[in-house]
């Protein structure tokens, strides 16, 4: 039973970690208008802060934004991200006694992600990220 729980969690978690990412690069899209015109204007430079992390792009016809990984830990986080809504779910093993840090990500043992781990450093990149867009 724990395991849903852990599946649930952490599900929930990458969602709004991608949510974040996809709303921030929205917004840096078209938060800002040409007072003359009304037109969207693009934040280029904290669209640049914003490419360090992840690729950002803009669909020609719709205007529709999206991002996807860039870093090995965006590249991850977007991976584990689509397979927990898309692909039937994440898959969590347990590797030792001490949880929940000995929950890992994957199904093959010795080739898992940390779950906690993984989940702290995304969150400090996102908190990172985000100083710099402010500062």
């Amino acid at each position: 039973m724990i395991y849903f729980a852990v599946k649930w969690i952490l599900g929930a978690f990458l969602n709004a970690c991608y949510g974040y990412l996809e709303f921030k690069a929205a917004y840096l899209h078209y938060s800002f208008s040409n007072p003359e015109t009304g037109k969207p204007v693009e934040d280029w430079e904290a669209l640049d802060v914003m490419r360090k992390y992840v690729k950002v792009f803009q669909q020609k016809n719709s205007g529709f934004v999206k991002t996807s990984g860039l870093s090995e830990l965006t590249t991850k986080l977007y991976k584990f991200r689509n397979r927990s809504t898309h692909d039937g779910g994440i898959e969590i093993m347990q590797v030792g006694s001490n949880l929940p840090k000995d929950f890992h990500i994957g199904h093959i043992t010795g080739q898992g992600t940390p779950a906690i781990e993984f989940c702290t450093e995304t969150l400090e990149c996102l908190v990172m990220l985000d100083d710099q867009l402010d500062g």
